[in-house]
């Protein structure tokens, strides 16, 4: 056979092979595969479809579209107690529970949403007090107890015009169904959100069933002094 001949069938088997290895860039591949985000292990968000979804671990849920939760906004502000300190993340999954927290800084410093969801009805739980889908912290502080079940929201220092006196609000939830229930808010006096060792202090004493410097706050607390 000629040498040419032979040259030109093997530039043709060339360009075919080539031709098979090439992977498809078609649109709807493109849209369809997840984008995952710096988040704990465990969780990760997903785009498919234009529908976003929230996967713990092998768990997922439809993030309903009205809620405002995007890879920019992930944030630590999961608290879990270990001895003295703090763990911090993102999400965490204990007794048929996830959750996830967010954060926006709107220029006085963060604050942060914590989404809980339902594992075994994957529904998402509501804040049954103010008609919410999600626990509010203007310090970006949730403590998540495992022993008890409940969640403590530490809130920035706020001006008490009855006490006339700063003081550092917290409210104490609980999960009952697919809502947040409140238990109890509490105050200590202080014009410094606390940390590490004053924070476990502060969350110690507020589990307590007394404490003298930790207090029940009424739940019209805000309210001008007339």
């Amino acid at each position: 056979m000629n040498t040419k001949v032979i040259l030109g069938y093997l530039l043709i088997c060339v360009y075919f092979l080539s031709s098979c290895q090439r992977k498809p860039t078609a649109s709807r591949d493109v849209t369809s595969s997840p984008k995952e985000i710096n988040a704990d292990s465990l969780m990760r968000l997903s785009l498919v479809e234009n529908h976003k979804y929230l996967t713990f671990d092998t768990l997922k849920f439809l993030i309903p579209g009205d809620l405002n939760i995007d890879s920019s906004y992930v944030y630590s502000g999961i608290y879990e107690i270990k001895g003295n300190s703090f763990k911090r993340h993102k999400s965490l999954i204990f007794n048929n529970h996830a959750f996830l927290t967010t954060s926006e800084d709107l220029g006085k410093g963060i604050r942060a949403y914590l989404y809980g969801f339902d594992i075994r009805s994957k529904s998402l739980i509501k804040d049954s007090t103010f008609k919410r889908k999600f626990l509010y912290s203007s310090a970006g502080i949730f403590i998540v107890d495992r022993k008890t079940n409940r969640i403590f929201s530490v809130d920035k220092p706020e001006w008490y015009d009855a006490k006339e006196e700063n003081i550092i609000p917290a409210s104490i939830s609980y999960i009952r169904g697919d809502y947040f229930e409140n238990l109890k808010n509490v105050y200590k006096v202080g014009d410094e959100i606390p940390t590490d060792t004053s924070l476990v202090s502060f969350f110690n004493e507020s589990m307590a069933a007394s404490s003298k410097d930790v207090l029940l706050l009424p739940n019209d607390w805000w309210k001008p002094n007339k």
